[in-house]
């Protein structure tokens, strides 16, 4: 396998999907997803912004920087402070890795006077760094002041939480206050989406501008809510799997299936650290890693494995995609994702040069899902890439 240099392509391309934000009056790609109307709700109230293309991009990932930055915006008290520190920055950083010079530091600066984030132990904020699940919902609940109990986790059928961590008062309140989606199935040390953010900052300012103590829900005159969206108490500890009912369907929350290959039920890991090799690699001990936009969201969506591996090497997925040339156009690839099995069909393959990136620039023309592994086998030459395009989408029973 083409250890660094493979990184070092999938760390190029993954800055591709970091954008300077630019105005945009509507979202293409939202309009008809669940996140149509936090978009819509944010947006209204100035607090997101599109990007130049018209798009909204809900399964980009968010890094902590940009994420402070939409926080802030979702309170009057807090643009004043961003303000205020933009005219007048104190002379030394809050932390060793920001420049009071970068766009994002008056945001930081201001989200610190108010307790909403505090950096690392190594005084570092890594404003780079992908925003995780349990991250990002902590943040939106201390800009509202909401905790819950900290020992004892309340659980969800959407939010994966636990006893007894520094996250487990917010994750709480969170759940509590029914401002997690139905179904969102929000994975603990996972990056947190676009969309996911965003929905729950919209029912977390929705709330607050009504006055409720939960989302959808009234406050009586004792205090109590009047139910009009039902607040999910599902005592389990992690996402349900699906009951599978389709031949290539599978209980796990993200796996790959290529009948053709004789593949099945691949595992697809995210990596926690896209940013580094160790954090990129790290996955390929599981099955294959992913990168990119996720099924149902639009953009590219890359899929990537070891074609061939060092001799050392005796992980049993170290060449699991040497055989991927053999796919053939119109053959089938099966993705499940969050209960939900996508189909899709190879439309052409290619090589290209291993510091080619243009295959992953999105241009707003759709979905695509990408395989991606080095090439030809025990080469680091280039770089092998199977195109599909989405055919089909089942819930899975």
């Amino acid at each position: 396998m083409c250890i660094r240099r493979f990184v070092a392509l999938l760390l190029a391309v993954a800055l591709v999907g970091i954008s300077t934000h630019a105005f945009a009056a509507s979202f293409y790609d939202v309009t008809g997803t669940q996140y149509e109307t936090a978009y819509t709700y944010l947006s209204n109230k100035k607090v997101i912004q599109g990007y130049a293309d018209g798009s909204g991009r809900p399964g980009h990932f968010l890094n902590r920087a940009e994420a402070v930055k939409v926080l802030m915006g979702t309170n009057q008290q807090y643009l004043q402070e961003v303000v205020k520190m933009q005219r007048n920055m104190p002379p030394l950083p809050l932390f060793t890795d920001i420049r009071q010079s970068q766009w994002f530091a008056p945001y930081v600066e201001a989200a610190f006077q108010y307790g909403i984030v505090k950096g690392y132990p190594d005084e570092t904020f890594r404003p780079a760094n992908l925003l995780t699940v349990e991250e990002a919902i902590t943040i939106l609940m201390r800009s509202a002041n909401l905790a819950g109990d900290p020992s004892r986790a309340s659980l969800s059928a959407s939010l994966e939480n636990r006893d007894s961590q520094w996250y487990t008062p917010s994750l709480n309140a969170a759940i509590e206050r029914n401002l997690i989606m139905d179904q969102s199935m929000l994975r603990l040390g996972q990056p947190i989406t676009r969309g996911q953010f965003f929905d729950i900052a919209y029912r977390l300012m929705s709330m607050q501008e009504q006055g409720a103590v939960a989302f959808g829900g009234e406050v009586e005159r004792s205090g109590t809510i009047r139910a009009v969206q039902p607040v999910s108490n599902h005592h389990i500890s992690v996402p349900q799997p699906a009951v599978v009912d389709h031949p290539y369907g599978s209980e796990k929350y993200f796996a790959i299936s290529m009948p053709s290959l004789g593949i099945e039920d691949l595992t697809i890991t995210h990596p926690h650290d896209p940013f580094t090799s160790d954090g990129v690699l790290s996955v390929l001990q599981q099955g294959v890693g992913h990168l990119f936009s996720y099924p149902g969201l639009g953009g590219k969506i890359m899929i990537y494995g070891h074609s061939s591996g060092y001799p050392w090497d005796v992980s049993q997925y170290t060449k699991i995609f040497r055989r991927v040339n053999e796919l053939q156009i119109g053959d089938k690839i099966y993705v499940t994702y969050e209960g939900k099995l996508y189909t899709y069909e190879v439309t052409f393959e290619q090589t290209i040069d291993a510091a080619d990136t243009t295959p992953f620039n999105d241009n707003g023309s759709g979905e695509e899902l990408i395989l991606y592994t080095c090439w030809p086998p025990d080469s680091i030459a280039q770089r092998y890439l199977v195109h599909a395009s989405p055919v089909d989408v089942v819930a899975l029973r």
